[in-house]
Formats: structure tokens, C-alpha cells, sequence
């Protein structure tokens, strides 16, 4: 910390070169700080010289021989609280290396890491990992659905509130929604963990777990999960669940009247419609859409 703090004033004060932090710490520091100082230029505060107030502060408090001058303690109070945004902000570029990666409502993305393994996000899901460990230690925190390719390689978690799942194998899909976590092997083998509850899955195995408890494995014959041919499949979930996904797949806003009913079926993400019919009608519910289409009813 103290080494990170001197380079970080010297640099501000210009005692240390671009040059010369490459050679001490690499290109991956001189790029950090100074996304720092662009981020520090648009913080909305006074603007200000750390390095040059430094200065002046020290030169006031040098001694004098004839005359007593009082501490400007508001001078003081400016550094110091400089000198603490330049820790904070030291801490957000250099000891924070978590990637993000979001996919927005009606949308799916991929990504592909350093080590080839692959990820296609469903839409509205999120995962968090850290970069710059990713070799040593492959750990993801996903947050709502995500098919893996993995390669061969060190440990391969990923982690959902719900429970996490560990690759033995290669291939597999992972939904966390609400109360229920779902998983799908399509190759290999995954362990997945609830709480103290373990399973082990082989290709064309799934097991799902619903309030934490985990449920018997099922055998599936499709080669894919159904979300990358625009359709959302649910086994025994709870309608406030479904309904979610639909708000994330066609961005609308749904009010329910009877969130505790469960659904089995599927819906297609290509028309409102036929997706609340395919919801509604087995559970011989009603469903009304505002003209616009950003908000539906379900009685």
C-alpha cells in the first residue's frame, strides 16, 4: 500500500515518467492511473491540484523566526480530503479487476476468454469475474441464465445465489432465477451444490432445485438449451417467475394477481400474444395488454 501510494504522488507531482512506471509496474498501471485522473476530472467538485496544494501546505507550515501564523485548517482539510479520494479512487482502479458483463432485457450476448472457454448470456443475466486470476482461478457469480463452453484447464465455479455449479466436463447450462436454480449437461460432467445437497450430472442429465431443496435428475434429449432458439421452457415454477422472464424477453411490465400458481410449458419470444396465450390458457387465466404493449394484466 505504501509503495502504491508514493508511486501515485510522484507520478501526480511528475517526480516518475509514463516511462518509468512502465519499467517499475507495467503498461497495465500507467493505463490505470490515468483513468483515474480522467475520472477525477469529472467528478462534479472544485477543481483542484492535489500535488501543487501539497506544496503549498508544506510551505506554510515551515517554521518562521519572527512571526506566529495560524494552520489554515481548511486548507488542511482540502488536502486530507484529496488525499483520501485519491486512496478510494487508487483502490476502485488497482485492487478492483471484476470484468462485468450484462445482457440487456430482450437481448443474449457472447464472450470469450482469455483461456477459449465460452459463455452465451440469456437476456437480463449478468456475470461478474476477475481477470486478471482468470487462468489460475476460473470462478463466475452469474446472475440469472448462462450456457458454458468450457475448456480443459484449472477449476471452472460458477456461483449463483441459489448454489453453484463446478465443470468436470465441458459443456452445460445454468438458469438462477427467483427460488428455483436449474442446470443442463450437454457434455461432460458438472457437480452441482445446494447448500450441503450434491449431485453429479452427465450429458443429457439435468436436475433443477426449488427453495433450496434438490430435486430428482431428468433425462432431456434436445442438444441446446431452448432460450438460444428464442423460447424460455419452466418445469413446476412459481407464475411470478415466468412472468419475469417474459417482462425481461419483450421489456413490458406485468401485473399478477396470483404470483403462487405453477407453471410447466413454454413460450416463444417472438410474439406477446401467443406468449401470454401459451402461459394463460392452461392455467385458465386472462390477461389484458395496454395499447402501447408495455404493461399486461393477468387475472
Amino acid at each position: 500500500m505504501k509503495h502504491e501510494d508514493e508511486l501515485l504522488a510522484k507520478w501526480l507531482s511528475g517526480e516518475v515518467t509514463d516511462e518509468q512506471v512502465i519499467q517499475a509496474e507495467g503498461v497495465e498501471s500507467l493505463e490505470g492511473l490515468k483513468r483515474l485522473v480522467t475520472a477525477m476530472d469529472n467528478w462534479s467538485m472544485p477543481a483542484y491540484n492535489a500535488a501543487k496544494s501539497l506544496k503549498e501546505f508544506k510551505a506554510n507550515r515551515q517554521p518562521r523566526s519572527s512571526k506566529i501564523r495560524k494552520i489554515n485548517w481548511r486548507a488542511v482539510g482540502v488536502v486530507a480530503a484529496s488525499a483520501a479520494i485519491l486512496i478510494v479512487a487508487w483502490f476502485a482502479f488497482f485492487k478492483t479487476n471484476d470484468i462485468i458483463l450484462t445482457a440487456e432485457h430482450g437481448e443474449t450476448q457472447n464472450f470469450v476468454f482469455s483461456d477459449g472457454s465460452k459463455v452465451w448470456l440469456n437476456d437480463g443475466s449478468q456475470i461478474v469475474y476477475n481477470g486478471k486470476d482468470w487462468i489460475s482461478q476460473r470462478s463466475i457469480k452469474l446472475t440469472g441464465e448462462a450456457l458454458f463452453e468450457v475448456t480443459k484447464g484449472s477449476p471452472f465455479v460458477v456461483t449463483t445465489h441459489l448454489g453453484s455449479v463446478t465443470v468436470l466436463g465441458t459443456q452445460f447450462n445454468a438458469r438462477a432465477w427467483g427460488d428455483n436454480l436449474h442446470v443442463e449437461c450437454y457434455e461432460g460432467r458438472v457437480r452441482v451444490n445446494i447448500y450441503s445437497q450434491e449431485t453429479i450430472l452427465t450429458a443429457n442429465e439435468s436436475v433443477r432445485s426449488a427453495g433450496g431443496t434438490l430435486l430428482t435428475k431428468q433425462d432431456f434429449t434436445h442438444a441446446s438449451p431452448s432460450w438460444q432458439n428464442a423460447t424460455s421452457r419452466f418445469y413446476s415454477e412459481k407464475l411470478i417467475t415466468v412472468c419475469e422472464e417474459l417482462e425481461r424477453q419483450f421489456d413490458i411490465k406485468i401485473k399478477l394477481k396470483d404470483a403462487d400458481r405453477v407453471f410447466t410449458g413454454t413460450f416463444n419470444h417472438s410474439d406477446l400474444d401467443a406468449a401470454l396465450n401459451n402461459i394463460c390458457k392452461p392455467l385458465e387465466l386472462t390477461y389484458r395488454v395496454s395499447t402501447d404493449k408495455k404493461s399486461v394484466v393477468i387475472e
